[in-house]
C-alpha cells in the first residue's frame, strides 16, 4: 500500500480535513445548524420562549423611554406643567423598572439554557466518541480532540447564553428605532438608516472570509493543543533520547501556524 492510498483510506476518520476544492465544507446555513442542534434543545423550549418574551419587553421599554422623555419636554416642561412632569417621571420609572426586570429574566433564562444545552451536547459527544472506531483515535491526537471539543462546545454555550439574546434584542431595537425614525421624518429617517445598509453589504461580502479564517483558527488551535498533549505524554522518551530540540522545533511550527 502506497502512502497516497493510505491517506485516501484514512480520510473519513480525520477530524480536520479542511474544505474541499469547491469550498463546500462549512457552507451549511444557520437553519441547518439549528436543526442539527434541535435534539439537545428539545427540553429548553419553555425557557427560550420566556427569554424571548422578556427580550421583547426589554426592547419595548427601551423604545418607549425616549418617547416619554420627548413628550414630557414638548408638552409639560415647555408649559411649566409640573404635575405632568411628575406623572411622566413615574411612567418613565415604570418603563425602566420593567426593562430591568425583563433583562434579568432574559439573562437568567438564557444562562440556564446555555448550561443545560452544553450538558446535553457534551453527553451526546461523549456517547458518539464511545461509538467511534479505534482508527479514529489512531489518526487524531488526543490534545486535538480535547481542544476542539472544549472550544466548540464553549462557543455554543456563549451563543445560547449571550449572543442569541443580544442578537434578538438588537434586532428588535433596530427595527423599532427604524420605524420611529421613518414615521417622524421619512427623508431624515432613510438618511440615518443608510449606514446600516452599508454595514449589511460589508458583512455579507466578508462573511465567508471570516468563516474560513475562524475555521482555520480553530484547526490551528487544536493542532497546537494536540502537539503539546502528545509531547507531554512522551516527555520521558524525549528526555531519554535527548530530543528536546525536536520538541522545541515541533512546538515552534505549531505555535507559528496558530
Amino acid at each position: 500500500m502506497t502512502p497516497s492510498e493510505a491517506r485516501v483510506i484514512s480520510s473519513p476518520y480525520r477530524l480536520s480535513t479542511g474544505p474541499d476544492r469547491q469550498g463546500r465544507q462549512g457552507s451549511a446555513s444557520v437553519g441547518t445548524a439549528l436543526k442539527r442542534l434541535a435534539p439537545v434543545m428539545a427540553d429548553q423550549r419553555r425557557s427560550m420562549i420566556a427569554a424571548f418574551v422578556a427580550t421583547i419587553v426589554a426592547s419595548v421599554a427601551a423604545l418607549v423611554a425616549p418617547i416619554i422623555i420627548g413628550r414630557t419636554v414638548d408638552l409639560y416642561i415647555s408649559n411649566r406643567d409640573f404635575t405632568g412632569v411628575l406623572r411622566s417621571a413615574a411612567m418613565l420609572l415604570l418603563a425602566y423598572l420593567a426593562g430591568q426586570v425583563a433583562t434579568y429574566v432574559q439573562t437568567q433564562q438564557m444562562g440556564s439554557v446555555g448550561r443545560r444545552v452544553l450538558f446535553n451536547l457534551r453527553n451526546a459527544l461523549f456517547t458518539k466518541l464511545q461509538q467511534l472506531p479505534l482508527d479514529f483515535f489512531n489518526q487524531n491526537k488526543a490534545g486535538d480532540l480535547i481542544s476542539r471539543i472544549n472550544n466548540d462546545t464553549d462557543k455554543l454555550n456563549q451563543f445560547f447564553s449571550q449572543a442569541l439574546v443580544q442578537l434578538a434584542a438588537n434586532l428588535f431595537l433596530m427595527t423599532g428605532a427604524a420605524i420611529f425614525l421613518v414615521s417622524l421624518n421619512p427623508r431624515l429617517g432613510l438618511a440615518a438608516l443608510a449606514p446600516a445598509a452599508a454595514v449589511l453589504l460589508m458583512t455579507r461580502a466578508t462573511g465567508s472570509w471570516v468563516k474560513r479564517r475562524n475555521t482555520a483558527s480553530l484547526q490551528s488551535l487544536g493542532g497546537l493543543s494536540g502537539e503539546i498533549q502528545e509531547s507531554m505524554s512522551n516527555f520521558r522518551v524525549v528526555i531519554a533520547f535527548n530530543r528536546v530540540d525536536y520538541f522545541q522545533q515541533q512546538f515552534e511550527i505549531a505555535n507559528e501556524r496558530n
